[in-house]
């Protein structure tokens, strides 16, 4: 038998720093039924090694999608998630097969791509007459999948889809609730297998799922509360914010100073 993992106990001040990071992201996520990891990751960077950052964030939203699937499961909308996840599922191995034959800069520029398009269109007001059909919803799932595979960002496809069809705020979050508790289960078995769930990661988890169940709850009841109202332009900001990040990022790393 090999030595037993050593589980290290982050300083209180770092503690509370995490703490705050989840709750936080949570309160978006249970508003928008996204942004959990676009928020967390790089507030949780000040506390932890960016190694960490991404498992931790993956392991609180697996657990959380978990805890929100039995109510989420009765007001989702079955039929374009059955596409959706199709779709990811076989464009994600091509996402991986573009990435090995492009940088991760031109990565980004295509996710910054993707997520400026969306955002322009909504702002514009586009929006679908009604629902779509089963091949332009599996074509979404698709650019969900090549989004994922280039740089583990399987969602703004899937958010301006939503936002653009006439599903209410409340069937569109619980929609995406269950599309990210899919791929948070394809990116937790990648990295398991990569090695990078640690011992260090037990006591921030432990922290945070009751931080992130609680926030998700709030944020929901907030959304409720206010009949949707503001849903729709926070997620447009979110989806900028993807978009202006990607883009920094990748110039940083093309001008060689990376963030």
């Amino acid at each position: 038998m090999g030595p037993v993992p050593t589980v290290l106990v982050p300083e209180l001040g770092s503690l509370v720093a995490i703490a705050a990071a989840i709750f936080a992201a949570a309160l978006i996520r249970g508003f928008t039924g996204f942004g959990f990891a676009l928020a967390a990751v790089p507030l949780l960077g000040f506390s932890l090694p960016p190694s960490q950052c991404v498992p931790l964030a993956v392991a609180l939203q697996f657990c959380a999608s978990l805890s929100d699937l039995p109510r989420a499961r009765r007001t989702c909308h079955w039929p374009s998630l059955r596409w959706l996840v199709a779709g990811t599922v076989v464009g994600s191995p091509l996402g991986v097969a573009a990435l090995a034959a492009a940088s991760p800069d031109v990565a980004r520029l295509g996710i910054a791509l993707v997520c400026g398009c969306g955002t322009v269109a909504l702002l514009r007001g586009f929006r679908f007459a009604g629902l779509p059909r089963g091949g332009a919803t599996l074509a979404v799932g698709l650019a969900a999948g090549l989004c994922n595979g280039l740089a583990a960002m399987p969602g703004p496809p899937v958010v301006a889809y939503y936002l653009a069809t006439p599903l209410s705020p409340q069937q569109g979050r619980a929609s995406l609730l269950v599309f990210f508790l899919a791929t948070s289960i394809a990116s937790a078995v990648s990295l398991a297998t990569a090695g990078l769930f640690r011992a260090s990661l037990a006591i921030p988890v432990m922290i945070g799922v009751p931080l992130i169940v609680t926030g998700s709850r709030l944020g929901e009841a907030i959304l409720h509360r206010g009949g949707g109202r503001g849903h729709r332009a926070l997620s447009i900001l979110l989806l900028c914010a993807v978009a202006v990040t990607s883009v920094a990022q990748a110039v940083s790393d093309l001008l060689g100073h990376p963030l």
